[in-house]
């Protein structure tokens, strides 16, 4: 046991030294952006820069909420304190390991480990969590691309990130509405898919990286994670549903407030159709976080839109400055806390017992991950 604890011990500092690799590489790599980004925000009217600092914090304790609300939904453990700087490694790893936002999934999984919390039912709340950033950014994303539409500025490349989110939405909630019409269902595709690895593995005569037992401890906590959203009441299930657009309503004001930091009022179209294909291309972009792709797109659709090239190229770097800068670089700082977050021993485990009965995915958690 004291092995297995040194050795996870050591991967763990091994993956946080990569990460903190990767983040010395996006600070270095664009360090010419920073210091441009500090000279832009020093140009703008002070007091409104600060107002869109403090409706970030107002937006990143909202998520914090919209996570403590999902886990209230599927009974597990709440505490914004734990939550906050959860959903800040969340970003940072989105960025370091991007994937659409999936990757972000693997810390709060991680962090249900150490604190033998059910993995099923993280995996669920990650889940919903996704399904309802897509679902709400896609009531805006439909007026923002309409409004590039009737100005004549809709590419191609915007409608397939568009596709690629909606087809994303689309088997995620194909697949939560499945394990809620037929939970059975779910439980025969793991066991098939346990005795597949098994099989296989076999042929090279190794263990699978998950095992049976953790197939079935995986399927019985998404059950019962599904069963305690099936019996919730209605008020329950709309409050994610109203912090989730409460987080894109708090964005598109940042993305208001930074350009009146310019002295550019936007009307509502351009406001929309900006930051729809700001977030468009931070999910779905070829670089990681949409660095460099989501600022050339944001000024060539600002210009088109009307905004005169040097105001859409400061509002650009403002926005992305504080949007983006400043949650990776608040998320590697967490990253810290996360890392150093002690486990919780499962005194009713078995002595000879490799890992805590509701772990769920524990090899198989870097699975999850890639």
């Amino acid at each position: 046991m004291e092995r297995r604890r040194k050795l996870r011990f050591s991967w763990q500092t091994i993956l946080y030294v990569l990460l903190a690799g990767a983040f010395a590489y996006f600070i270095y790599s664009y360090r010419d952006q920073l210091v441009e980004i500090v000279q832009v925000l020093r140009d703008g009217i002070w007091y409104l820069v600060l107002a869109t600092v403090l409706v970030l914090a107002v937006a990143i304790f909202n998520q914090a909420t919209l996570y403590a609300s999902i886990y209230s939904l599927l009974e597990l453990p709440s505490s914004r304190r734990e939550l906050l700087p959860l959903y800040l490694v969340r970003r940072f790893v989105t960025v370091a390991a991007p994937s659409g936002g999936f990757s972000g999934w693997v810390p709060f999984i991680q962090f249900a480990r150490r604190r033998d919390i059910a993995v099923g039912a993280v995996f669920v709340a990650n889940l919903v969590y996704t399904i309802l950033w897509y679902s709400t950014f896609f009531v805006f994303l439909f007026f923002g691309l309409l409004t590039l539409f009737l100005a004549h500025d809709l590419e191609w490349f915007e409608i397939s990130a568009a596709l690629v989110m909606l087809v994303a939405d689309t088997i995620m909630v194909i697949g939560l509405v499945l394990a809620w019409v037929n939970p059975t269902l779910l439980g025969r595709v793991l066991a098939w898919l346990s005795t597949t690895l098994e099989r296989v593995f076999g042929w090279f005569r190794r263990d699978p990286p998950i095992r049976r037992r953790q197939f079935e401890t995986f399927a019985s906590d998404l059950d019962s994670a599904v069963e305690l959203m099936r019996n919730a009441g209605t008020r329950r299930l709309l409050e994610p549903v109203a912090h989730a657009l409460l987080n894109e309503a708090l964005h598109l004001f940042m993305f208001y407030l930074v350009a009146l930091a310019f002295g550019v009022r936007m009307n509502f179209g351009v406001l929309v159709a900006a930051y729809s294909v700001s977030v468009l291309f931070f999910v779905v972009s070829p670089t990681p976080g949409g660095l460099g792709f989501v600022e050339g797109t944001l000024i060539v659709v600002l210009t088109a839109l009307g905004v005169r090239p040097h105001n859409a190229t400061v509002i650009t770097l403002a926005y992305r400055g504080i949007t983006f800068w400043l949650p990776f670089i608040l998320g590697f700082v967490a990253l810290r806390w996360f890392s150093q977050y002690p486990e919780i021993a499962n005194d009713d485990a078995p002595a000879d017992a490799t890992q805590p009965p509701s772990a769920g995915l524990d090899d198989g958690e870097q699975i999850l991950g890639q």
